[in-house]
């Protein structure tokens, strides 16, 4: 047998096609339901289904449809008694493979017009208490569902899938440490399932350990940059010059620099490394640095005014030194 899965938004074309209701020649009769009454009328299933989808699923249902190969029809016209018993093993291996079809509506449909009969099953994806079914790799559940049920009943399945799924198992069994696996199993030992589970356990506690410490970085890096961030502007909001806005941060640590962009940087040695900080990155006040600039442009205005100021003095002093050279020598 052979499964594939594929999601549905609309719920009454699947449900519309897969009962054959504008083909009758294709049978389209309930074969297996949960939650929905099986010899019910049509309506009253569709209502069942209705009822039970939840709008805040957008794909409302997934429709796996399962098939027989050619290569099973002697089987299946020499042993027609068999075929509920083909399909009650594949729902249970869907189970074992993780589909939770107990808690979940769904119906199946028998479609009679091709060689070999092939069914549709519609699984809504609400559940009965309202949550939402685990539909991640379903398609692939099914399928290794589907091939476990043929193994067992000695019908025809997809070869490839059974090497991939025995790669998959040899993968986990190395990875775990376990025991090889039988060509012959299509799954892990009790005990194998065992060493597996602890390996697990102790991957999600380094995983958990491995998130502790790097939440742990991610807030002392945050810290290390609003320190950074709170020391220019401190030193900013006092400097009268860049270079003493330079030598009050290198005092504590902190290399302020332009970049070849001309970037305002802003340097600072973490254990064995220096990390460099962009300013404006870290959300600074730039324009402290526009008002060091204009302090330090009005003292040296200042001090230019001054020093021409005094030097005009100086030559005032030295021309009336010079028109009255007695002046200020008594007897």
């Amino acid at each position: 047998m052979l499964a594939t899965a594929s999601q549905t938004r609309s719920l009454v074309g699947s449900f519309i096609y897969d009962r054959a209701l504008n083909k009758q020649e294709k049978g389209g009769h309930v074969v297996a339901s949960n939650g929905i009454p099986q010899y019910a009328p049509i309506k009253t299933q569709l209502a069942y289904m209705q009822a039970y989808c939840s709008d805040r699923y957008e794909v409302k249902a997934i429709n796996i449809v399962l098939s027989h190969s050619s290569e099973d029809k002697k089987l299946l016209d020499a042993h027609p008694e068999n075929k509920d018993k083909y399909v009650n093993d594949f729902l249970d291996d869907c189970k074992k493979n993780g589909i939770d079809l107990d808690n979940t509506p769904w119906i199946m449909m028998e479609h009679i017009n091709t060689d070999c009969d092939h069914y549709h099953m519609i699984i809504l994806t609400t559940k009965f208490d309202g949550s939402r079914l685990d539909t991640g790799f379903i398609g692939k559940r099914a399928a290794k569902a589907a091939m476990k049920a043929s193994k067992e009943n000695g019908l025809h399945f997809a070869a490839g899938l059974e090497r991939r799924e025995q790669a998959r198992l040899k993968h986990i069994a190395k990875e775990a440490g376990v025991q090889s696996i039988s060509k012959t199993s299509v799954g892990l030992s009790d005990k194998d399932l065992a060493k597996l589970r602890k390996v697990s356990n102790e991957n999600k506690d380094i995983k958990k350990r491995a998130d502790a410490r790097r939440a742990k970085s991610i807030e002392e890096a945050n810290a290390r940059r609003n320190w950074v961030k709170d020391m220019f502007e401190q030193m900013a909001k006092c400097s009268s010059s860049i270079e003493e806005l330079a030598t009050s941060l290198q005092e504590r640590g902190i290399d302020f620099a332009q970049d070849e962009k001309q970037n305002y940087t802003a340097s600072i040695v973490h254990g064995d490394r220096r990390v460099t900080y962009k300013l404006a990155r870290l959300g600074a006040d730039l324009s402290l640095i526009d008002a060091v600039k204009q302090r330090q442009a009005e003292y040296e205005k200042a001090l230019k005014e001054k020093t021409l100021k005094e030097k005009e003095e100086q030559v005032k002093r030295q021309e009336e030194k010079e028109r009255c050279p007695g002046r200020g020598f008594h007897l």
